[in-house]
């Protein structure tokens, strides 16, 4: 009983976390959230940029809740993603790309949402442009996560 109950209650939260890629960084929630920002300006040329970032601990800090450095960057490819809701409206509920960055027991943790994981949602079959954002948000957050 005790093993099913534990199947039951665990399996599905392994199955959640599995879309979930992350890195721990060697700097700051600040610094970090500055470098992903400096990496994507630097490939506007590309097509990418950055659309916003949220600082929820100032968000926190307003309703006088303790929460610990927790900011969220959002960005992407305009050309790219309307490829994409071309193909399948529904992506723009996962567009732009969004990276997590945030301080736990002191250290940067930086988490996104695998996209090969979460295209399998939509009607994306064989599209190299997931494979490109693959590429790109390794690439981003492995040199962000670096001194």
């Amino acid at each position: 009983m005790k093993k099913i109950l534990f199947t039951l209650l665990v399996t599905p939260l392994m199955l959640l976390a599995s879309d979930l890629i992350v890195k721990t960084g060697e700097l700051s929630v600040d610094d970090t959230i500055t470098k992903i920002e400096t990496i994507v300006t630097s490939k506007a040329k590309e097509g990418l940029g950055v659309f916003t970032i949220i600082d929820h601990k100032k968000g926190a800090d307003k309703v006088k809740m303790a929460l610990s450095d927790t900011k969220v960057i959002i960005f992407g490819n305009p050309k790219l993603g309307t490829k994409l809701m071309q193909k399948d409206p529904l992506v723009a509920l996962d567009l732009p790309l969004k990276v997590l960055v945030y301080a736990e027991d002191n250290q940067t943790k930086i988490v996104y949402r695998d996209p090969i994981k979460w295209s399998e949602k939509f009607d994306l079959k064989a599209c190299k442009m997931v494979d490109k954002m693959v590429k790109a948000l390794n690439g981003i957050t492995t040199a962000a996560s670096k001194k």
